[in-house]
């Protein structure tokens, strides 16, 4: 952070950004039970009083990690759905603010998925409210297109995990894929988040687009 007259900051204001960074690497390592605030405050180049002043205990670093990622998505998608007037570009932008928002955060997949391994033992209640937005969204563009005769009556939650998991697995199984091919097993896959969006858009699509009705000029 730099300050207004150009001077850079002295070490004890450090970005909560910077240590929020650090405590994603280490809870996607070793999950919310074993990671260790002097691990965090080691990655993040400060000291754990520090730390407490920035963020707080281990609860908060927790915290503060899942809502600054909900809240980063949610505000992608509501910047992307803003120039997207029909149902299936509305659901496209969708697809792709998902994609390129879990892209940049690539720690928040694996925390994700060792939350739903413990029943989301470790989640806030904020952070839930926050995941609900997401979902509220997803459930408002197909709403929509249901009402606009585009697609067909489908299960939010469904579609939503559908999305979700594509884009999880896809970004949280790379080091395994890698390892399967040294192996010889073809695990090539879209590398590129434009490539994966426009996979999981054509898949989602397909899927919840209204068919013609009996009798109707295609």
């Amino acid at each position: 952070m730099v300050k207004p007259n150009g001077s850079q900051p002295p070490p004890d204001e450090t970005p909560r950004d910077h240590i929020l960074d650090a405590a994603a690497e280490v809870f996607a390592e070793l999950g919310f039970h074993g990671a260790r605030v002097d691990e965090i405050a080691r990655r993040a180049g400060v000291n754990k009083a520090m730390l407490y002043y920035r963020v707080g205990d281990k609860a908060a670093l927790y915290a503060g990690v899942l809502s600054r990622s909900f809240r980063r998505a949610q505000a992608a998608v509501q910047a992307g759905l803003v120039g997207a007037t029909s149902p299936v570009e509305r659901m496209s932008a969708l697809v792709s603010a998902m994609v390129n928002t879990i892209v940049e955060m690539p720690e928040m997949p694996r925390i994700m998925l060792r939350e739903i391994a413990a029943g989301g033992d470790s989640m806030p209640p904020d952070s839930m409210a926050e995941m609900g937005a997401l979902l509220n969204l997803v459930r408002s563009v197909l709403a929509e297109g249901v009402d606009a005769g585009v697609f067909r009556p489908v299960q939010p939650v469904l579609t939503h995990l559908t999305l979700l998991g594509g884009i999880a697995f896809m970004t949280a199984t790379r080091p395994l894929r890698e390892r399967m091919a040294e192996q010889g097993v073809d695990t090539a896959a879209p590398s590129a988040a434009g490539d994966l969006a426009a996979f999981l858009s054509d898949l989602v699509l397909g899927g919840i687009t209204a068919l013609p009705k009996e009798g109707a000029t295609p």
